[in-house]
């Protein structure tokens, strides 16, 4: 079966006043989502309706030292790429369950000059009712080399006329010659959620034979059935998962559990990563007022507040608090917030130690809305902010490339590649 793909060529640059155009426009969108993406479509926002997947392309001043150019396009959304502990590939992964392997030589810059198979179609068994459902996350397990397993994140499929809720799922299969065995398809754990959206997704190896996945705060606006600040809950939270040998390892003292709560008070962490120095950072897409971005020791246990806080401040329902909440020393603050005026929605990228030169030593993250790439780097012990630059486009997603290039993934399908000039 050939992947559901589909390759193009795409213009290398847009006018400056296309440009501007297509910014002030994603402005307004901005303005338009404001704490609404990533609420559940049905109830939470009357009248709430997504935007179109329209092609924007994508562009960056040239001050930022950065050219934007396209890298290749699919039919599906894409959400994640992965180094192919084998060899040279990269595994890329879109929503509608679609894996597919890119190899190329030195000389690969676009992927229509690469060589491309299916590693796995999953369409069949996740659930794709809602914007947010899908093939979420997965990754390569330590003992991939031996036995050729994988963790899958994704949410279980149902009829789109069911009930509204709709359980995600932590499973593993077996790969052999870069193909997904459909039958070795096993779920190890199941969270249950009543509504489609806030689902998380991403599962990490930190070594050792742990894994840590993320899991938002089960949906709807406000966390409706407050199980952010419910410790007991695996909704809103950061799960730790002992996988040896195609089994997972129940918490010591804890054999009725499969996953230990590790980090909590998050509404919807769908990606994170974990820097050189053993450093968590998690993206949080907020409610109505603020965006964040948490960075902690991947095991220093720790509450982020929500729903009692978005950001630094306390929640309304009715407005955006400026000042700060008051001091609350079980809550672990976020180490950057920025507000709704433009954007709308956080999307986590990677600590970056590869990559361009402008981008390295950094964490790099954007916003879905405005197009907006920052980045967060440790100037004389202090972490601050540096606005990279907007590119014009709606981000949902960062990727690696072949030849360790930083890949954007835009919602329509586009995937572009950010180069030093």
């Amino acid at each position: 079966m050939s992947p559901e793909l589909k390759l193009t060529s795409m213009r290398n640059m847009i006018d400056n006043r296309f440009y501007t155009s297509i910014t002030l426009s994603l402005v307004i969108l901005a303005s338009a989502l404001s704490g609404c993406f990533g609420d559940d479509d049905d109830d939470s926002k009357p009248g709430w309706q997504w935007p179109a997947k329209e092609d924007y392309g994508c562009n960056i001043n040239e001050s930022s030292g950065l050219i934007c150019e396209p890298y290749g396009y699919f039919e599906s959304t894409p959400i994640l790429t992965l180094d192919n502990p084998l060899d040279d590939s990269i595994w890329f992964l879109t929503q509608d369950g679609i894996i597919t392997k890119f190899s190329g030589d030195s000389t690969v810059n676009h992927l229509n000059n690469s060589s491309s198979e299916l590693v796995g179609d999953l369409s069949q068994i996740v659930s794709r009712c809602h914007n947010e459902q899908g093939l979420l996350g997965m990754t390569f397990t330590e003992e991939y080399a031996t036995n050729g397993r994988i963790l899958l994140v994704y949410t279980e499929n149902k009829t789109c006329e069911d009930a509204k809720d709709s359980n995600v799922v932590l499973a593993h299969a077996t790969v052999t010659d870069d193909k997904i065995n459909m039958d070795t398809i096993e779920v190890l754990i199941e969270v249950k959620k009543l509504n489609r959206n806030h689902n998380g997704g991403n599962v990490l190896s930190i070594g050792n034979n742990q894994y840590i996945w993320s899991i938002g705060d089960g949906g709807g606006s406000y966390d409706p059935y407050d199980n952010g600040q419910n410790k007991s809950s695996a909704l809103g939270t950061i799960q730790l998962v002992n996988y040896v040998n195609g089994e997972i390892i129940p918490p010591e003292n804890d054999s009725t559990n499969k996953s230990t709560t590790l980090h909590y008070g998050l509404r919807n962490p769908f990606r994170m990563d974990v820097d050189p120095s053993g450093n968590l950072w998690i993206a949080d897409v907020g409610q109505l007022c603020y965006e964040e971005v948490n960075m902690v020791p991947v095991l220093q246990s720790s509450n982020f507040g929500w729903s009692e806080r978005e950001g630094f401040h306390d929640l309304s329902s009715e407005e955006c608090y400026e000042n700060m909440s008051a001091e609350n020393l079980e809550f672990t603050n976020p180490i950057i917030e920025y507000s709704h005026e433009f954007h709308c929605s956080i999307i986590g990228g990677f600590w970056m130690d590869w990559g361009p030169e402008v981008l390295r030593d950094g964490y790099i993250y954007g916003d879905f809305c405005s197009g907006m790439v920052w980045k967060i780097s440790n100037t004389d012990g202090t972490w601050t902010t540096q606005e990279i630059g907007a590119l014009g486009t709606m981000i949902v997603g960062f990727g690696k490339g072949i030849n360790g290039e930083l890949l954007v993934f835009s919602w329509p399908g586009q995937v572009f590649q950010l180069n030093g000039i």
